[in-house]
């Protein structure tokens, strides 16, 4: 199925990309300042720790090794980051299908799959923020941290495959044009 960004004229695709790679940037900067108040020996990794925490026990000792100002950091961390997942799963979409436009075959299929899968990336992020939130007012609980971890796990994975493939796809990019420039010479 051909994802609806492929649709965009290419003054506008480049725009977007732009856009949202500056938006990517910046929200990037301000999540990474919000994070040090959050990193504690139970939560060395600051939010990343709470998203992975995976049980009640877990989250709950990161939860209590935040004073209540870390705590309010958490909560805008949680607040900001609907801004951040929509900033970096479009700019990775937009990278995705890039990429894939400069090739055909199983790349060209990948690259337009995984920018369907930073809109997945997006919702399960959008998810786990959901239940790290419950967790921030509520307490502690099994099922929500368990299920914020499964969704971080997925996003995580998806963003990860989505960076391999620009990896891999641009080299791949290259050795062709290298090819191509070599043999016409």
């Amino acid at each position: 199925m051909p994802h609806p960004f492929l649709k965009l004229p290419s003054s506008i695709y480049k725009r977007l990309f732009w856009f949202f790679l500056g938006m990517t940037m910046f929200a990037t900067w301000i999540l990474q300042r919000i994070d040090g108040a959050l990193q504690t020996a139970a939560a060395p990794h600051g939010i990343v720790s709470y998203e992975l925490a995976g049980n009640a026990s877990v989250a709950g000792a990161i939860m209590a090794s935040w004073n209540a100002n870390a705590q309010l950091h958490a909560a805008f961390s949680l607040g900001f980051d609907y801004l951040y997942m929509l900033a970096y799963s479009v700019t990775l979409a937009l990278t995705a299908l890039w990429l894939a436009d400069v090739h055909t075959g199983a790349l060209r299929k990948l690259g337009v799959m995984l920018a369907w899968g930073m809109g997945a990336a997006g919702l399960a992020d959008a998810l786990e923020n959901y239940f790290l939130w419950q967790m921030l007012v509520s307490g502690p609980a099994e099922t929500p941290a368990r299920l914020a971890q499964w969704a971080a796990m997925l996003k995580f994975t998806l963003i990860l495959l989505t960076f391999i493939y620009v990896i891999v796809s641009l080299a791949a990019y290259r050795f062709v044009r290298k090819q191509s420039t070599s043999s016409s010479k």
